[in-house]
């Protein structure tokens, strides 16, 4: 797989794909960026970004990680000021984990706290620059996919599109990578940090994926649909079973979808474990032909879930072994 291949796999919009052309031509190694709020417990949904670091790695770029502890506060103070390094050191540890489990190369991602840059007098004017620019509406409306909305928000939260906007150029990256919810915020980036005579940044964007019947992306806050990295198999097991997966159906199917953006880019296969009653093992090299099995009713929901969560348990094994000595940095991020 050539380069912009493997970093265009499984995205589904690019901002634009003759500015990442250029950039790769006349870059050796440009920088790519993603950031998260270190806020609720890590998921499995963060695999899917994670397989999007692997392949930026392999493809050669250089990989940054913003542990975005100020916006995390910020957005309605999801994470209290005392918890906000904590949660930071807890996500760091998270994703080193995820990314290790997949074969990934940890070294390659630099890890940045927000704090240790958005507190310079350069970032600061930045900010009192932007703030200047955009109206109130716009930084709601860019920030509504992302930022808890209330009837009454905080000012600090009218902050996090802006600041996220501007992070892009702070960091020195070249592309901002994220989920899909968070394009409205990089339409504002590209359409204002050019004013502050900073490059608008190239955006790449990949699908948001649950697994109940609402779809969207997982949340922290939902302990039902939400799969953690530090369950334990049988809660994995008994989780991914109760996922919504409609028989004969992949549009919107989230079972599918993390076959799709997790298994096949990792693995290079999935394999359905079965009953020989029911079929018996079969062994899939595409997600096209798992697909059309699929569609036609060869696999039943059951067992494309059980043999997801063989898989996911698989891979948590690694990030289980990673915190065996490390559950203090777990406490101390979420105290009881």
């Amino acid at each position: 797989m050539n380069k912009i291949d493997l970093i265009l796999r499984n995205t589904i919009e690019t901002i634009t794909r003759p500015e990442l052309e250029k950039l790769l031509r006349s870059r050796k190694k440009p920088s790519v960026y993603i950031g998260a709020a270190p806020t609720g417990k890590v998921h499995i949904g963060y695999y899917v970004q994670a397989v999007k670091l692997k392949d930026f790695i392999d493809a050669g770029l250089d990989v940054k990680y913003l542990l975005a502890d100020i916006h995390a506060y910020l957005d309605d103070r999801k994470s209290p000021w005392k918890l906000a390094t904590a949660r930071s050191k807890y996500y760091k540890e998270a994703m080193t984990a995820i990314l290790k489990s997949i074969g990934a190369d940890t070294k390659r991602v630099k890890f940045v706290l927000g704090s240790s840059f958005q507190q310079k007098k350069d970032y600061i004017f930045d900010l009192y620059k932007i703030m200047g620019l955009v109206k109130l509406k716009r930084a709601m409306r860019a920030s509504s996919e992302v930022v808890r909305q209330v009837d009454n928000p905080d000012l600090g939260s009218m902050n996090y599109a802006l600041m996220q906007a501007i992070d892009v150029h702070h960091l020195n990256a070249d592309i901002a990578y994220s989920g899909i919810d968070q394009r409205k915020i990089y339409m504002l980036a590209r359409e204002e940090v050019p004013k502050l005579g900073h490059k608008k940044p190239i955006c790449i964007f990949t699908p948001l994926i649950g697994l109940s019947k609402s779809g969207g992306k997982m949340s922290a806050s939902d302990p039902n649909s939400s799969i953690y990295i530090d369950d334990s198999s049988k809660s994995v097991t008994k989780k991914i079973g109760k996922a919504y997966c409609p028989e004969g159906i992949v549009e919107n199917n989230g079972v599918i979808d993390m076959v799709r953006n997790v298994v096949f880019p990792v693995d290079g296969k999935f394999d359905i474990i079965r009953p020989e009653k029911f079929g018996g093992n079969k062994a899939y090299s595409t997600i096209f032909e798992l697909e059309k099995d699929y569609k036609s009713k060869k696999i039943h929901p059951a067992d494309l879930k059980s043999s997801l969560a063989t898989v996911f348990n698989r891979y948590l094994k690694t990030v289980h072994k990673h915190f065996k000595n490390k559950q203090l940095i777990i406490n101390s991020a979420y105290p009881k």
